[in-house]
């Protein structure tokens, strides 16, 4: 049975940074990684965030270049915001149980305990990689059975730095790819 990394985001835009993420997962821990477009995150409500459908179309762009990823737009058909336990309930509904682990920052790790039925979420491997912590803060729930500890790489990039360079006119090389990119040019995404 295919191990599945099911990797959450917003992904607006998708960067270098969760491309090192998604290649270390693939290489090391699963055969497929879904890239799980999220229309709008509850922390993130108020901040907005560009067309779903865009993000959606950029990320199905991007997993065309590879067999192991795949675009999952499942969170497109849920109601808003969307929360990690809801749309794990609705991909078993739909692909079954399969062999399904998350793929998560250290970040995220850190306030997992307050979200929406966390503890189910916790009844799958949860494999963590680390993210930039101003204040090194450990999550309480390193020690958990279902949590994976990795040690991909560490890379400080942020989308929102992204959608700042494209509007002011700056160059976004090397933090897309050139796929993404001519992308973001040629739909005028974030100028």
């Amino acid at each position: 049975m295919n191990r599945i990394g099911l990797f959450f985001g917003t992904f607006d835009p998708i960067h270098v940074g969760h491309e090192t993420i998604a290649e270390f997962f693939l290489k090391n821990y699963f055969d497929e990684i879904w890239f799980v477009v999220t229309p709008m995150n509850p922390d993130k409500v108020e901040k907005g965030v560009s067309d779903e459908n865009v993000r959606l179309e950029m990320i199905e762009d991007f997993c065309g270049t590879n067999k192991n990823y795949k675009c999952c737009d499942i969170e497109l058909k849920l109601k808003k915001p969307n929360y990690t336990s809801d749309t794990l309930h609705e991909i078993y509904i739909k692909y079954g149980k399969k062999n399904f682990s998350i793929i998560m920052g250290e970040d995220n790790l850190l306030t997992l305990h307050t979200w929406k039925n966390y503890e189910f979420i916790l009844e799958h491997k949860i494999y963590v990689y680390p993210r930039f912590n101003e204040f090194n803060e450990k999550a309480n729930l390193m020690s958990h059975k279902n949590v994976i500890i990795s040690d991909a790489p560490m890379v400080r990039m942020s989308s929102s730095n992204i959608r700042e360079k494209v509007k002011s006119g700056h160059s976004i090389k090397k933090m897309v790819s050139e796929r993404i990119e001519n992308f973001i040019i040629s739909r005028g995404i974030y100028s």
